[in-house]
């Protein structure tokens, strides 16, 4: 009687949608982490410049000053673009109305250069935090 020493088509076809499924979990894992860390860096950022204004603020008297920190990452390609905003700032969670940067009050906003779920990431003079994306929620994008 004679032996197979190879593998059958089915056994090869197996192995390769195994192989496959390992890899798509893999990226989708991966981006994931990445969209994270690019959150987390700009949280970082806005962050930073909120107390960079706030030691700023008894010398100028006003919030409209040039930004130390105007992308996330710092270095490299922009991911996120830091700015104050320019009017009120209407964020979809919590359903608030978020205050133009001027003399008395900031908002500083985490704008995303390609589109993210969460849309822009808002923090303002009084410490609040908040998103502009339609369906976003800020425990999703804050944490």
């Amino acid at each position: 009687m004679k032996r197979n020493l190879g593998f059958t088509v089915i056994e090869l076809i197996v192995a390769v949608t195994i192989v496959i499924l390992l890899v798509a979990v893999a990226v989708a894992s991966f981006q994931d982490h990445m969209t994270h860390k690019n959150r987390a860096q700009a949280r970082k950022a806005m962050i930073e410049v909120a107390e960079w204004l706030q030691l700023q603020h008894p010398k100028s008297r006003t919030y409209l000053v040039k930004l130390p920190v105007t992308q996330a990452p710092s270095d490299g390609s922009a991911v996120y673009r830091i700015e104050l905003a320019a009017g009120i700032v209407k964020a979809t969670d919590p359903k608030a109305e978020f205050p133009a940067s001027g003399t008395d009050a900031y908002t500083i906003m985490a704008v995303p250069v390609s589109p993210d779920a969460c849309g822009s990431l808002l923090l303002d003079s009084a410490g609040r935090t908040g998103v502009s994306g339609a369906s976003a929620r800020v425990s999703d994008c804050w944490r």
